[in-house]
């Protein structure tokens, strides 16, 4: 692709931007290959591919006792983040705690709200 850059004229900015878009894009594929060789030679495996997270996928096709189950698990979890928060509200991740927390909560708050559902749904 950069051997074709030498046709175009000196002033053809317009003729040249789509072939530098296309060396750039190339650049950065080839750049993450890079990456994931070098991660594989220092540790012997290829990276772990990131996942989103999914909130409320749960709530949406569980039954009632995977919600109590998540339930239980969620309290465990706040437990943790509010003593975490007691012992050191000063952290610098303190806010970040906060936040998540808040979603917990949020998400234990909506899987309840989603067993009520079911539960009169059933017995109408």
């Amino acid at each position: 692709m950069s051997n074709t850059l030498h046709q175009f004229q000196d002033d053809d900015l317009a003729g040249v931007r789509p072939v530098i878009e296309k060396i750039v894009t190339a650049r950065d594929a080839w750049k993450k290959v890079r990456a994931k060789i070098e991660y594989f030679d220092k540790t012997g495996r290829l990276p772990e591919i990131k996942k989103p997270a999914v909130v409320s996928n749960t709530a949406d096709t569980a039954s009632i006792s995977e919600l109590k189950l998540e339930i239980a698990r969620l309290n465990t979890n706040i437990s943790k983040a509010r003593k975490k928060l007691e012992l050191t509200p000063d952290h610098k991740k303190a806010e970040l705690w906060q936040q998540d927390l808040l979603k917990m909560e949020a998400i234990k708050a909506e899987y309840k709200t989603k067993i009520i559902e079911m539960t009169y749904a059933t017995t109408q």
